[in-house]
């Protein structure tokens, strides 16, 4: 067992070096560890031969996993957020700015231009930023 904690903080050592580490988000990073352990952990003991070979594997595999789980979970902002600029935006037919700092620090800002109406509806560009970087754009149509 000892063998497996070794060769799991060799993989852990090996990854911290990458610098797109740092661009990750925290559910993403928490996934990939998990997922590591887990595997790492699993994979020695389905491979009872040769557990160091499972471990590593294991470890791969299992923070692959780990971390796309993570990111699915991680949204890059909130559906409600998003719907209420647009909507105050139609509603002001003005320019609104919803801004707030995450858990974790990070600034997020939500910009939603109204451009136009069609029929019934006005058209809103809504802009999403993290730390200052688009993220995404869409276009929502709000019934006015």
């Amino acid at each position: 067992m000892g063998k497996i904690v070794v060769a799991l903080l060799l993989v852990c050592l090996i990854f911290s070096g990458c610098s797109t580490l740092e661009e990750l988000s925290s559910k993403t990073k928490t996934g990939a560890g998990i997922g590591a352990v887990a595997g790492g952990i699993l994979g020695a003991l389905i491979d009872s031969n040769k557990p160091w070979r499972g471990a590593i594997i294991g470890a791969a595999a299992g923070a692959a996993t780990g971390g796309f789980i993570g990111y699915k979970l991680e949204k890059p902002h909130s559906a409600s957020i998003v719907d209420d600029a647009a909507a105050e935006a139609a509603k002001q037919n003005a320019t609104v700015k919803l801004e707030r700092t995450t858990d974790a620090g990070v600034k997020e800002e939500i910009v939603a231009t109204p451009t136009g109406t069609k029929g019934n509806y006005r058209i809103v560009n809504v802009k999403y930023y993290r730390d200052g970087k688009l993220i995404s754009e869409e276009t929502k149509e709000i019934k006015i």
